[in-house]
């Protein structure tokens, strides 16, 4: 194992870095306090059919303040293991940039550090590269989610979740019932033999409708959806470290939580490279206990994603965001709304300009936790303003080919 203690976020180069030309895959986890989950994804790793030789995991320690650092600085897996360790936050888009620069792989692949793998989850990322140039593979949108702890931060209703799933396995439902409660300390409630033998899958469930929302509406190259860089999720996605050089690293000005990742994403879709979204290498998120600020720290990025992409394609997300539509619809939104410019282009150009203020004013509304009613006034529109938006919408009405356009419109109005 190369061991790196990594001082300060203004130390950029990391000593004991030397390139291995063997190496053809970088796995990058980055982790913050996610101990022992974070070692169960690691005995995950162990357990693959690709040639251990040729690849490396760049583990990242994000100034953890659990056992993480104890626990892990001594750890010797089959792989090549560089472990750095932080002792200042760096947050998500500096730490994943420093598992970049300490990559020797051509194919990184990024994973969070309380994702389960499967044996062929290596193998399958690569061959995915190793035939087609210019792509990025993710894994994500084939999910699932176990308990392998239990937290003392756990309500009841999650133990009694638990409880259930843990009865598909007796082995693991015996270590439930031998938990202790109130529980101090994280319990787990599997082990590395678990991990080996694929028993964990045995208490996995389906979990994110938002995903399955995705997959069962485009196919596996996302044709037909307006937003295929939403596939950037780093918690399970490949790509070739020149790509992601290419289109100038994650943007560090996200230090907290969201959209980091779909920053990133958006700009290897202007460069034109292609999105895979596939079955072939499922990961299984250990679920834990969620900070109840991650939801501001989202908004935040959010606003600062629109102020670096003030694009109709960004400024839209807010109104999945605001929970005024689901992802499909907002998908239809916006391909109405281009195609009717694309056929319209001058009658419909003061309309245009009033739609994007629309989306920022209702961005501005989630930034300061405002219900969003009354949309119309708090975008400042004057009575007479109102009335040609009301004539535009009428007008895209008769045309027939907008009807979720139209009715969005009718919304905002009637808000």
């Amino acid at each position: 194992m190369r061991y790196v203690k990594h001082q300060s976020t203004a130390d950029k180069k990391i000593s004991n870095n030397e390139t291995n030309d063997d190496i053809e895959v970088s796995i990058i986890i980055p982790s913050r306090n996610k101990y022992p989950l974070n070692l169960f994804t690691l005995y995950s790793l162990e357990n693959q059919s690709f040639n251990v030789k040729k690849m490396e995991v760049i583990f990242i320690n994000d100034a953890s303040t659990d056992e993480t650092e104890e626990k892990l600085k001594n750890y010797h897996p089959p792989y090549i293991f560089k472990y750095i360790h932080s002792t200042q936050k760096l947050g998500r888009a500096r730490v994943r940039n420093l598992g970049i620069e300490s990559a020797s792989g051509r194919i990184l692949i990024f994973l969070d550090a309380e994702m389960i793998t499967e044996p062929e989850f290596v193998q399958n990322h690569y061959n995915y590269h190793h035939i087609t140039d210019n792509l990025i593979v993710t894994g994500t949108m084939h999910s699932k989610a176990l308990y392998s702890c239990i937290f003392p931060e756990f309500p009841d209703q999650f133990t009694n979740k638990i409880e259930k799933l843990t009865k598909e396995n007796q082995q693991i439902y015996k270590r439930f019932k031998n938990s202790k409660h109130p529980i101090e300390t994280p319990y787990p409630l599997i082990n590395k033999d678990d991990i080996v033998q694929g028993h964990f899958k045995d208490i996995s469930y389906s979990a994110y409708p938002w995903f399955e929302e995705i997959i069962s509406n485009y196919n596996v190259k996302l044709e037909g959806f307006m937003f295929p860089w939403m596939a950037f999720l780093t918690g399970n996605i490949s790509i070739k470290k020149e790509l992601i050089t290419q289109a100038g690293l994650f943007d560090e000005e996200f230090f907290n939580y969201g959209y980091e990742d779909w920053e990133l994403g958006y700009r290897l879709y202007k460069m034109g490279v292609k999105y895979v979204v596939s079955n072939k290498m499922p990961t299984y998120h250990q679920e834990h206990p969620v900070e109840e600020r991650k939801w501001k720290e989202a908004v935040g990025n959010f606003g600062l994603f629109t102020i670096k992409h003030h694009d109709v394609d960004v400024l839209i997300l807010a109104l999945e965001l605001a929970r005024m539509t689901d992802l499909n619809t907002m998908n239809n939104i916006l391909k109405e709304y281009k195609s009717l410019l694309k056929s319209n282009p001058e009658q419909f150009q003061v309309f245009s300009e009033k739609f994007i203020y629309i989306l920022e004013t209702i961005i501005l509304m989630l930034e300061v936790d405002i219900r969003h009613f009354n949309i119309i006034g708090a975008a400042g529109f004057s009575s007479e303003a109102k009335i040609e938006l009301q004539r535009d919408m009428q007008q895209i009405q008769k045309l027939e080919r907008f009807p979720n356009l139209t009715k969005f419109l009718a919304t905002v109005i009637n808000s």
